[in-house]
């Protein structure tokens, strides 16, 4: 195929998918030899459980040595085509751009792993109440990119996310929970919660939904992703992305493939293919590789994405010594340092010992009815919102109930006219705005 335009500024792409992940399933077995009887016993035990699986103990051996708590910072993979929305000159341009980023955000978030180890998916480590992921990304024209997450709530599990540049003016709050059950032997994984973009440059909100996710070849030992079902992006000022996720089919196709269009719809509530809709762009593609954008009048085709052109930005992390208590990587690190050398049995050891503590925590707060609150976002109603941000909820809510009826919000942003430090100074925790300016940070 010859080049092709891209949207943005992004390079060109001739359809080599150098970086992109193989349209293959793994074929690497996650479970080692030793742990086949294990593997087998505790696949009996879900395969029979009727409740939520993330209520489930995961053996040792299943685990990747990561925190879930930190899959949210690749909404900020390519921190460059964040930074270029805040470029476009009216809303369908800055729509185009939004969902290149949001296209942008799901390699990472779900191939990543399985296609630069060719071995299966395996399971991040459920956070702690109260747990904090905090990261940044240097770019040569934007400047820093910062992230934060913080685990609100354990049961359910639910984790919020923020991320800015200053620089460039823009930012998103967001987060996130996922409910887990087997329907025949895939494992369907539906994610509740939001995401909310906003630019200092422009009065236009965007509100995101999140996939549902497949769990595919459990029983082989060689799990991988595929996404389903339907996300949106709505705007406040009246534009909806919809993107359609198709899984393999059984005997034929390909995998990881997508199709959507970006639309004027000025109703107040979804309705697939509603009167008065204007169709202004056709999507397809593939999530892992390269996705094109069509206009609908001229026949112009333009790249939305390309895993392939280009590799994610460098992610800074201050080392495991210089993080606090509540950090992930320093919560987690003696059991990813087990599993890293193969000691199974250290890292259950380690794993529950963590678990054990939280439990004792628990129990003390109901023994002297004291109520945990989150450090760094603050529950907000939709009820309570703007009203740029209220209608555009009450909108998806009408085609994906998902989204639910509230935000966390991060207590710093940029929304606020000045940055206040109240929460860092009450508690003693870092914010994107201060976590790096003086601790040594590592480059992964």
């Amino acid at each position: 195929m010859s080049d092709t335009k891209s949207v943005g500024s992004g390079a060109s792409s001739s359809s080599n998918n150098k970086n992109g992940a193989s349209p293959n399933e793994p074929a690497g077995n996650i479970v080692p030899t030793s742990y086949s009887t294990d593997f087998m016993s505790f696949l009996k035990g879900v395969l029979s459980f009727t409740g939520d699986l993330s209520s489930l103990t995961c053996p040792s051996f299943l685990l990747n040595g990561i925190s879930l708590l930190e899959y949210g910072a690749h909404w900020s993979d390519y921190p460059h085509v964040l930074a270029e929305i805040t470029k476009a000159t009216d809303s369908v341009e800055r729509m185009k751009l939004v969902a290149r980023w949001f296209v942008s955000t799901l390699y990472g978030s779900y191939n990543k792993r399985v296609a630069e180890s060719n071995t299966g998916e395996k399971k991040p480590f459920n956070p702690i109440l109260g747990e904090q992921f905090l990261a940044a990304w240097d770019d040569p024209t934007y400047g820093e990119t910062k992230f934060t997450c913080e685990q609100v709530s354990h049961h359910p599990p639910v984790s919020a996310i923020y991320f800015e540049n200053v620089k460039a003016g823009i930012y998103g709050s967001g987060h996130f929970s996922q409910k887990s059950k087997f329907k025949g032997t895939t494992m369907k994984v539906v994610q509740d919660g939001r995401v909310t973009l906003r630019m200092k440059n422009s009065d236009e909100v965007y509100c995101l939904s999140l996939p549902s996710l497949n769990i595919c070849s459990i029983l082989s030992g060689k799990p991988f992703l595929e996404m389903s079902n339907t996300t949106f992006i709505r705007s406040s000022k009246g534009y909806t992305a919809e993107f359609h996720w198709h899984t393999k089919p059984w005997l034929y196709g390909e995998y990881h493939k997508f199709d959507g269009k970006i639309l004027k719809d000025t109703a107040a509530k979804f309705v697939q293919n509603g009167p008065g809709q204007e169709y202004l762009f056709a999507m397809k593609g593939k999530w892992v590789g390269d996705s094109y954008v069509v206009n609908q009048k001229t026949g112009e085709e333009q790249i939305l994405f390309d895993v392939g052109a280009q590799p994610a930005a460098g992610i800074i992390i201050k080392p495991v010594e210089q993080q606090s208590e509540l950090e992930s990587r320093r919560v987690w690190h003696k059991v990813s340092e087990a599993l890293t050398s193969g000691n199974y049995d250290v890292a259950s050891k380690e794993k529950t010992d963590i678990e054990e503590n939280q439990r004792k925590l628990r129990r003390e707060r109901v023994e002297t009815n004291k109520e945990w609150k989150p450090t760094l976002f603050t529950w907000v109603d939709d009820a309570d919102a703007e009203e740029n941000v209220k209608s555009s909820y009450a909108y998806l809510n009408s085609a994906v109930s998902s989204v639910g009826t509230g935000s966390w919000v991060f207590n710093n942003s940029l929304q606020s006219s000045t940055k206040s430090k109240s929460v860092s100074e009450a508690s003693g925790t870092q914010t994107p705005s201060d976590a790096f300016s003086t601790a040594q940070s590592s480059v992964l």
